[in-house]
């Protein structure tokens, strides 16, 4: 059956799996034999360095700061294994969770690809009403978010989405204040639901308290700056 979303490339950088897991959660950390934490950035900054054109040209195509879309990249790469997801948690959510419910908000929750987004905001990227999405569609889609090419595309143009979302009126997307990028990064990982104000309270919160969360993801993304652009070869 043709997957009417993409056309699946099953190259592309190395997928996170077990072996990589269990090197990353099994064993120590050591920067000599590279394993533990040490692994899991060596990994990260491979798939950064591997897909760096990628990156670079579709936050160039979507008008977004690249270091938004790499930072994304960055966080979500390695960790847990990258076909878990798109062939196992996605089949149990609906196979249980969906027929309990009647509905396909569970399975349309699951993240999936490198870049970890989930089915529901990657069909409504593409225009799609996810309550409308079959089981075999949810398949199709989260088989092309398992490519570098579609899955770093469909990001960007979500990201942009959640720029759009707290900035209506932003007319160059691709120019964010520090606060407007942590932001949009933290819309990522948490969503649209909590208040743009809560947000930006968070980054100025104390060390420790809960609400400082809110804002951690794009702060992350910030601290991290200076090694994402060595490693695309960007000059601050």
């Amino acid at each position: 059956m043709k997957n009417p979303y993409c056309t699946v490339d099953e190259l592309g950088f190395p997928r996170f799996d077990g072996i990589d897991f269990l090197r990353y959660k099994a064993l120590p950390n050591n920067s000599r034999l590279v394993t533990g934490e040490n692994y899991l950035w060596a990994y990260k900054a491979a798939y950064l360095h591997y897909n760096k054109n990628l990156i670079i040209n579709y936050a160039h195509k979507e008008n977004i700061p690249v270091l938004l879309l790499a930072g994304v990249a960055v966080a979500e790469a390695g960790g847990t294994p990258d076909r878990i997801k798109a062939y196992g948690v996605l089949q149990i959510r609906q196979l249980f969770n969906d027929t309990l419910n009647g509905n396909n908000k569970k399975s349309n929750a699951t993240s999936v690809g490198v870049l970890a987004i989930q089915l529901r905001a990657a069909a409504e990227t593409l225009g799609i009403e996810p309550s409308t999405l079959t089981t075999t569609q949810q398949l199709q889609l989260a088989n092309c978010l398992l490519t570098d090419d579609f899955n770093i595309s469909i990001v960007a143009k979500h990201l942009k989405d959640l720029i759009l979302f707290d900035n209506p009126n932003m007319e160059d997307t691709s120019i964010l204040t520090d606060e407007q990028l942590i932001l949009a990064g933290s819309r990522y990982n948490r969503g649209i639901e909590r208040d743009k104000n809560d947000i930006i309270k968070s980054i100025s919160a104390p060390i420790g308290t809960p609400e400082r969360e809110y804002s951690s993801y794009g702060r992350r993304i910030l601290e991290k700056k200076k090694s994402i652009y060595k490693i695309l070869g960007i000059e601050e």
